[in-house]
């Protein structure tokens, strides 16, 4: 991976680390702070029902004052005690709880027995009212009360929130009980001004309720305590706690739970909109940090992939690159100059050495080339010597004859042997570059291998792997291939054998193999078998394999001596010539 992705990769896995550390701790933050908001919201509720209910405790006692004071009440208490009692007294309950917002009313003789009730007309000289619980209770409190009353679905035992007033007339006493009940309607007062979902249960049966139905939510609880039995008696009085919890003493038995459920839907909406608020921010910060990386490292590794490009080139045979220290500042900057520096002071070394070795290699070249040249120009000079010295001895005779055919075939083929050498170091000294075009390196093969028939014991096998495509020269492969079959028949002179020929494939090489079962290269010479005039034959010049390797360098590839595998217990034997060539796609 190049170094600006890499930077730009470090950029963006340092961005996204900052957000997975972060917005989870954010959004655990965000959690805890709406639990405490929701909490405080939960406890200003519950503190505004307290305060409702003592407002409504409060109603009910300046309505129950007002009554004590009223007329209608002072009547009833001066007639109630005639037989029969007058109308007035019996209907009188329902006449003066409806004025003052009272639910329950009921009028009470000493004894507690109704005389007269505004919820339960029909309820008449009953004894042992359950509202006379109150009556004779220490400051006249406002206390829970469990009270049967109409209702649509007919009568119900419910709680009230009522309270006890007594009116003296003579050596008589009524007493007036009255209150507002804690059903439907005053759940929905509770429900309007805390949000919640409100029910008032009695025992297991639901009196009042009010607000949208919450699934799940926080509940919170008030639990109303009924009086004890011991209380209703006079003698025995047991102040109640009304306001607050409205409960009285921790050993009374459970008169009514107000049960509240507020829900959870707005701390999940809120923590929701929070969260695709951060991960909007979290994917423009990361798109951000990509872009900025990218920028930023494009400014740092350019000079860097500048130096990684130059390099390249050195090594691809150009010494004298240099980089531009545009955009380079600091320590790129003084890497950029040093960098050039030395790639000029290796230009000028590689070229002193180029010249160097190429003086070198040319006068090496004509030391092999003058002595494959005097070899030839001894016998030739000894055959003319030998026809000079017999013309001497007088007039060309018929040993003269004989002496002179002889001498003329050897310098002939002395002279053959010169032209050879010349021609061949000529061809290797102007070798054209190659004509690269995309070919199938069976097909290249085949025409050529076409035209060797088996002769003199020789036989030639070919295995051609169809679809190995090279780009290269058609007619310099096929010269490469010609030399290596001729070294290989060269090898096998006065043998019999097989010359196999085979085109093989990788998935990103083409091999072209040419193997002979001859005597194989002395070991001495595999190192420098593909340098020019070393050779193991007598008339070999030794620059066939010098021009084969050569054309492959110039095709990108390589030429190889391979091993030939022997059989078991067997010493090896022949040679195996391997040209390697880069294989091309085959889309």
């Amino acid at each position: 991976m190049r170094l600006r992705w890499t930077l730009a990769l470090a950029f963006l896995a340092l961005a996204v680390l900052q957000v997975a550390v972060v917005v989870p701790l954010a959004l655990q933050n965000l959690s805890q702070l709406l639990q405490q908001q929701h909490a405080s919201r939960i406890e200003r509720a519950m503190a505004a029902v307290d305060a409702e209910l003592g407002r409504s405790s409060d109603e009910v006692r300046r309505a129950m004052d007002e009554l004590a004071q009223s007329a209608g009440l002072e009547d009833v208490a001066r007639d109630f005690a005639q037989v029969p009692p007058p109308a007035h007294v019996t209907t009188a309950a329902s006449q003066l709880m409806t004025p003052r917002g009272l639910d329950v009313l009921a009028l009470l003789d000493e004894h507690g027995r109704t005389l007269s009730s505004g919820h339960l007309p029909a309820r008449l000289g009953e004894p042992n009212d359950p509202l006379a619980a109150a009556i004779g209770l220490t400051g006249r409190p406002v206390v829970p009360l469990r009270v049967q009353y109409l209702s649509g679905a007919g009568l119900i035992d419910g709680p009230a929130l009522v309270t006890a007033r007594a009116v003296d007339y003579g050596e008589h006493s009524v007493w007036a009980v009255g209150g507002i009940l804690l059903g439907d309607a005053r759940a929905r007062t509770l429900s309007k001004l805390t949000g919640a979902e409100v029910t008032f249960r009695s025992g297991d049966e639901v009196v009042g309720h009010a607000g949208e139905p919450v699934s799940g939510g926080s509940v919170r609880e008030l639990h109303l305590r009924e009086l004890h039995e011991g209380v209703s008696s006079p003698r025995t009085p047991k102040p109640a706690k009304v306001g607050g919890r409205l409960a009285s003493a921790d050993v009374e038995p459970t008169l009514a739970v107000i049960e509240l459920r507020f829900s959870d839907a707005e701390i999940a909406a809120t923590r929701t909109e929070v969260l695709r608020g951060f991960l909007t921010l979290a994917s423009v910060g990361l798109l951000l940090s990509v872009a900025l990386g990218f920028l930023v490292s494009r400014r740092v590794t350019r000079p860097v992939e500048a130096l990684t490009e130059a390099t390249s080139r050195i090594g691809q045979g150009a010494p004298g690159v240099t980089v531009s220290v545009e955009g380079a500042s600091g320590e790129l900057r003084a890497l950029v100059d040093g960098f050039n520096r030395m790639t000029l002071d290796l230009k000028a070394a590689t070229d002193q050495l180029l010249a160097s070795e190429r003086i070198a290699a040319w006068q090496e070249v004509a030391r092999r080339l003058a002595h494959e040249i005097k070899n030839p120009l001894t016998p030739i000079r000894m055959s003319l010597e030998t026809l000079l010295a017999a013309s001497r001895r007088g007039p060309p005779d018929e040993r003269f004859q004989t002496l002179f055919k002889e001498s003329a075939a050897a310098m002939l083929e002395e002279v053959d042997r010169l032209k050879r050498i010349v021609d061949e170091f000529s061809q290797f000294a102007r070798l054209p570059r190659p004509t690269l075009v995309p070919l199938e390196l069976a097909e290249a093969v085949q025409p050529v291998m076409a035209l060797y028939a088996p002769h003199d014991g020789l036989e030639y096998l070919t295995q051609l792997a169809p679809g190995v495509r090279v780009s290269g020269d058609r007619d310099q492969l096929a010269q490469v291939l010609v030399n290596l079959v001729k070294n290989a028949e060269e090898a096998m002179t006065g043998r019999t054998g097989t010359i196999s020929v085979r085109v093989l494939g990788t998935p990103t090489e083409a091999i072209l193999e040419v193997e002979d079962e001859g005597p194989g290269i002395p070991e001495a010479l595999r190192s420098r078998v593909f340098e020019p005039y070393v050779t193991t034959k007598q008339q070999g010049t030794g620059l066939g394999l010098a021009i084969a390797s050569r054309i492959a360098q110039e095709h990108d590839g390589r030429l190889e001596l391979g091993n030939v595998e022997a059989e078991a217990g067997a010493p090896a034997k022949g040679a195996c010539f391997r040209l390697v060539l880069p294989r091309m796609s085959d889309r």
